[in-house]
């Protein structure tokens, strides 16, 4: 991990995360990877129990985070984005096992996401942590394709 002078911290995200949170969404955003959230929008899905986002930081800086919902019994990753001058650190992978350890302890049998087929370093980073392919689907905004993968919250 070149560069890291600080430990990665995640940890789950406060109403006090979500203006940082925003400027990472929104730096993100420009590369069409995720959604871009204002700060009163991430204070929401903070706030609301259906939804998880741990915050990813190196000493007091916010460099990244993980966004999920609990749907069907299941944890669904939405987003996932690091400062683009933070990459390649290991933070988007302790991201993804932190919310893989916070689903196992919840009780929750998988942990999945869908990837725009496009996106190569998200796809190596799923791929990594053990996460499997089960679906390819050309249903994804935009008309790019996607893929489902998931992984059993047990197995890391």
């Amino acid at each position: 991990m070149v560069g890291v002078t600080h430990p990665i911290l995640i940890l789950k995200a406060t109403e006090e995360d979500a203006y940082e949170l925003a400027k990472v969404s929104s730096e993100a955003a420009k590369e069409g990877m995720v959604r871009e959230f204002k700060p009163e929008e991430m204070k929401g899905l903070i706030s609301n129990e259906g939804y998880y986002i741990a915050v990813g930081k190196l000493g007091e800086e916010v460099v990244g985070y993980i966004l999920s919902t609990y749907s069907w019994g299941k944890l669904h990753i939405l987003d996932i984005a690091v400062k683009k001058s933070k990459r390649r650190m290991g933070i988007g992978k302790a991201l993804v096992k932190h919310l893989i350890s916070h689903a196992s302890e919840k009780g929750l049998p998988e942990v999945y996401c869908e990837v725009k087929a496009r996106n190569i370093p998200a796809l190596n980073l799923f791929a990594g942590l053990g996460f499997r392919f089960r679906l390819f689907s050309t249903l994804v905004e935009g008309g790019f394709y996607g893929l489902y993968l998931s992984i059993q919250a047990h197995e890391r």
